[in-house]
């Protein structure tokens, strides 16, 4: 195996040097590999501190919180803030408003309505379906009902306005 080595201009010389810096690479890298380690150890072990932290903020604040959610439920039992009644219906007054813009626009955008009663907030695709129409057909119902100012958009999504 010399010979070739000979033939291509190599001495048995170059041949340790280039063992030698191959073995200085794989030092290096194995030291390199050792150093990742322990700093991977070390992030862990920072990770555990921090969830055990939240973990007991999550034990010290979840009484105050279940308490400031009864507080809540209370308020909205006494005063919904969205006129609707506990079983999550509009109330007559509410029910009767959006009953008159339903016979006043009729179709299609009266069909809307009840779907947006009924389910709340919808992407188009739901709409078309909950409705049973065309595509283009959303379209005309979202721009009439967002002209009679009846509807809120919010990231392709649509959802009647609150009625007080």
């Amino acid at each position: 195996m010399a010979q070739p080595m000979l033939l291509e201009g190599h001495t048995p010389d170059d041949t340790r040097t280039r063992e030698r810096v191959l073995q200085d690479e794989i030092q290096r890298l194995r030291s390199r590999v050792s150093q990742l380690e322990a700093s991977l150890i070390e992030a862990r072990g920072q990770m555990d501190i921090q969830l055990r932290g939240v973990e007991e903020l999550r034990r010290q604040l979840s009484p105050l919180f279940h308490a400031l959610g009864a507080v809540f439920g209370e308020l909205d039992a006494l005063a919904p803030h969205d006129a609707r009644d506990a079983h999550g219906a509009p109330d007559a007054r509410t029910a009767q408003v959006w009953e008159n813009w339903k016979q006043r626009l009729g179709g299609l955008p009266a069909k809307a309505i009840d779907a947006l009663l009924l389910h709340g907030e919808m992407n188009r695709s739901q709409l078309r379906i909950a409705v049973g129409c065309a595509t283009r057909s959303v379209t005309d119902i979202v721009y009439k009902l967002n002209q009679a100012g009846l509807i809120n958009k919010n990231g392709g999504k649509i959802s009647l306005k609150e009625m007080r």
